[in-house]
């Protein structure tokens, strides 16, 4: 195996490592939240608000932390604007103080909507000819290229051959071509033992999972 792909790899495994102790870490942090319905109850109305301020804080820190562990898993262009969009939205919430705050975080949140719907962040992983990065999501890739390949087989398309090919003890290598309900996948490049480009086809009629070399 390449160096740059044992590197690639443990790269990932470290990712997956840090998503999870930040999602542990979300999970005691809540445990916060039953000790400020404590402090709320007991705190006169008059001075709430301060508290209730912190505690949207907090629940939204929250949020961020989940959504960075998903980024980490995913390597997607929308989870990156998924976890920007709820940091814009805890800032001006939270941490506005005053109108040109508030605009500037609505012109912010503006953006990234106008670049999620113009720019479609999931098309920079499909190209016209249907080249595909395996990173891309099957939810994406079956919206853009109207297919149905089965989400429950994994997340990223790139997991999805991987799996397959697992499962019928087939390796993966250059040329390879799997038939998953009505798409044609072709494993294009590996750099080691991971997949780093895939062509992806729509058949016209659906079948039942199946590959051949």
């Amino acid at each position: 195996m390449k160096i740059s792909s044992r590197i690639a790899k443990a790269v990932i495994i470290l990712e997956a490592i840090l998503a999870f102790l930040l999602a542990l870490g979300v999970v005691i942090g809540s445990a916060d939240i039953l000790r400020y319905f404590k402090i709320i109850y007991y705190t006169p109305a008059l001075e709430t608000f301060p508290v209730m301020q912190t505690f949207l804080g907090h629940i939204l820190t929250l949020v961020i932390g989940l959504e960075l562990a998903v980024m980490l898993v995913r390597h997607t262009p929308s989870s990156v604007i998924e976890v920007l969009l709820y940091a814009i939205a805890r800032k001006i919430i939270i941490e506005s103080k005053n109108m040109f705050d508030i605009v500037l975080g609505i012109v912010a949140i503006g953006g990234l909507f106008f670049i999620n719907k113009h720019f479609d962040p999931a098309r920079t992983f499909i190209t016209d000819i249907n080249i595909v990065n395996p990173a891309t999501l099957v939810s994406d890739l079956n919206k853009k290229l109207k297919i149905n390949i089965p989400e429950s087989l994994g997340n990223t398309i790139g997991g999805v051959v991987s799996k397959v090919c697992q499962e019928s003890g087939e390796k993966l290598v250059e040329g390879k071509s799997l038939r998953i309900a009505d798409a044609e996948i072709t494993i294009l490049a590996m750099d080691g033992e991971l997949i780093r480009e895939l062509k992806v086809i729509k058949c016209e009629e659906e079948d039942d999972l199946h590959y051949e070399l």
